[in-house]
């Protein structure tokens, strides 16, 4: 048989070979992950484990721990990147919906916030050393930064409530006439809401006096420790009572 020329198979036609250079899209999405989870800094079961540590503690300055760590390492740091809603808004979602982190989604954000909220007005230790916590600064997140620092002043000095506090943001936020700092109505004495507590319990006979008939199966050392209550509650009402009589005479 003869061979071939040079020239034969020069002309010699190959079938035409296709190269296929469209991305496999899950092996891309997968690298995405395993990207956002390598650039944290730090394992999110280590994150997971020192959040845990913390939340044992329900301070305002424990929550700002929380949200600090979680922008430290989620974020590197940048505020502006949470807000923002970045690349690393799935690593929060997944870390929020962990079963071995012990705060809810709710808490976790709100320290977060509450972490902003101390950046914003160079910390929070001139109120919370005054007794505001949580559930008071909780309430002024979202509002302008000069109304926040206003409205904490206020209740640290005049010993808001929490409710008397949310009656106040919600004043500002509905654009209603708030409360002025001198005039107005007049702070309620520590004693009045006192009694107006008790009012309610009183009220509520269904609780106040409901399964009292247990009290005959306890102990007589605890039914003679509750008598004892009585009779102090007692002795401060009465108290309370003759200091009353001297004032409206």
């Amino acid at each position: 048989m003869q061979e071939p020329t040079i020239r034969q198979v020069e002309m010699t036609t190959l079938p035409p070979v296709h190269f296929s250079f469209e991305p496999d899209h899950r092996a891309v999405a997968k690298e995405v992950e395993v990207r956002a989870h390598s650039d944290t800094g730090e394992p999110i079961d280590d994150l997971v484990g020192r959040l845990g540590t913390l939340a044992k503690d329900a301070s305002v300055e424990h929550a700002i721990e929380i949200g600090r760590l979680v922008i430290e390492e989620l974020y590197a740091g940048d505020l502006h990147a949470w807000r923002s809603r970045g690349p690393k808004a799935h690593s929060l979602r997944e870390l929020s919906r962990r079963s071995d982190l012990p705060l809810s989604s709710s808490a976790l954000y709100r320290s977060i916030a509450l972490y902003e909220l101390s950046e914003a007005l160079g910390g929070v230790q001139a109120w919370s050393g005054k007794g505001l916590g949580i559930s008071h600064m909780r309430l002024v997140l979202g509002l302008p930064r000069e109304a926040q620092r206003e409205l904490l002043d206020r209740a640290a000095k005049e010993r808001w409530t929490v409710a008397e506090l949310e009656r106040e943001t919600v004043a500002i936020r509905s654009g209603q006439p708030r409360r002025r700092a001198r005039g107005g109505r007049p702070r309620l004495p520590r004693f009045v809401k006192s009694l107006n507590r008790m009012r309610k319990c009183a009220d509520a006979t269904d609780d106040f006096f409901g399964d009292v008939e247990a009290a005959g199966e306890m102990e007589p050392e605890r039914v003679a420790e509750l008598r004892e209550q009585l009779a102090h509650i007692r002795s401060c009402c009465e108290e309370l009572e003759r200091r009353l009589a001297s004032a409206s005479v």
